[in-house]
């Protein structure tokens, strides 16, 4: 069920709306829009605020009413927007978990960042990623490829990173591992990460 969580910022109502289960990330949305205004100064219609792997958006519905926005990852989120945020805060959580799961320190990888993929892998369902880069000029530095079998050169694809929340969304939790990880899963769950030293630092669950 969709909720609506409001906050009185400066002279203005800020609004998002999300899923029921992530009132709390939505609560530390709103916050951080406080802390963000306070710091940077007023929040003007259009502009844009990076959160994470995505960018929200302040929308003017009225003199004092502020609606908070995200791109559209189900369609085009280069040119649509939508008021429910509840995509945007459900990978960021996820991602949360695995960088606290793994005791490593994020570093971005934003929705309209590429990552190089072989076909196989987005059916595979035992795959693992690597991030043999830093995030540069619009590349994420990830890799994605099946856990078995051999990779042939014309299988590989350049995605953006949004187009996994339609192919394979629950292989977005890893992609704020930074530089230097491999981590590889089964299904949507995550069998291990391993460090640029190649040690396995996944806590899994008991």
């Amino acid at each position: 069920m969709l909720i609506t969580k409001t906050k009185e910022i400066g002279s203005r109502t800020f609004s998002l709306k999300c899923e029921e289960s992530l009132e709390l990330q939505g609560d530390f949305l709103l916050n951080l829009f406080e802390t963000t205004e306070a710091d940077a100064g007023f929040l003007e219609d259009g502009m844009k605020i990076q959160v994470g792997w995505s960018i929200l958006f302040v929308h003017e519905t009225g003199e004092d009413q502020v609606q908070i926005l995200a791109p559209d990852y189900a369609t085009d989120p280069f040119s649509r927007t939508t008021d429910d945020l509840s995509a945007t805060l459900s990978v960021q959580l996820a991602q949360n978990h695995v960088l606290k799961q793994s005791g490593t320190a994020g570093e971005a990888c934003l929705f309209q960042d590429t990552l190089i993929a072989s076909e196989k892998a987005l059916n595979a369902e035992r795959v693992y990623l690597e991030r043999t880069d830093h995030r540069q000029d619009g590349r994420s530095g990830w890799y994605l490829g099946p856990a078995e079998g051999q990779v042939e050169q014309d299988e590989l694809r350049l995605y953006y990173v949004f187009q996994l929340f339609n192919l394979r969304p629950g292989l977005l939790k890893v992609l704020a591992l930074p530089k230097g990880c491999v981590a590889v899963l089964d299904g949507d769950e995550v069998e291990a990460v391993l460090d640029a030293e190649d040690r396995n630092i996944w806590k899994a669950k008991l």
